[in-house]
């Protein structure tokens, strides 16, 4: 299986922010989009880094005040682990769970932001593959 695989790895809108906008701004769009991490752009299309809850939640649990207005390129993490939509499924996941993250923004061939995939995702469709062997094999012995 490949990345292109995954229902919802392409042609879904990726939420981006730019860098220079507030944690506030990134809290409004995690809860309006109920999403986990959003792509750090100043285009749109190049990634400058990526933001998730998690970030928020833990400098929230190191500072406590001032979160909010924090900018955006100061929580983010900005060396960003990506895919292709040819990459293979098992590798993957394999580098998200290595690098202890759950999104993972994919790129074109020109390294311009075309999807994000998220660990669920991956496991969702790994467990449909398994579940469509399963019945093959099941319709098979009938």
């Amino acid at each position: 299986m490949q990345v292109k695989d995954v229902p919802g790895s392409s042609g879904r809108t990726v939420v981006t922010i730019d860098p220079n906008e507030t944690i506030a701004d990134v809290v409004d769009l995690l809860k309006e989009y109920s999403i986990g991490a959003i792509v750090v752009s100043q285009d749109g299309k190049t990634i400058d880094g990526i933001i998730s809850e998690r970030d928020v939640v833990r400098h929230l649990a190191r500072e406590h005040e001032g979160t909010l207005r924090v900018k955006v390129e100061d929580l983010m993490t900005a060396t960003v682990s990506t895919c292709q939509l040819d990459d293979n499924l098992e590798a993957t996941m394999g580098v998200m769970t290595a690098g202890r993250f759950r999104h993972m923004p994919i790129v074109d061939s020109g390294n311009e932001l075309c999807g994000l995939i998220s660990l669920g995702d991956l496991v969702t469709a790994r467990l449909q593959a398994l579940e469509a062997a399963l019945d093959e094999g099941t319709a098979a012995g009938d």
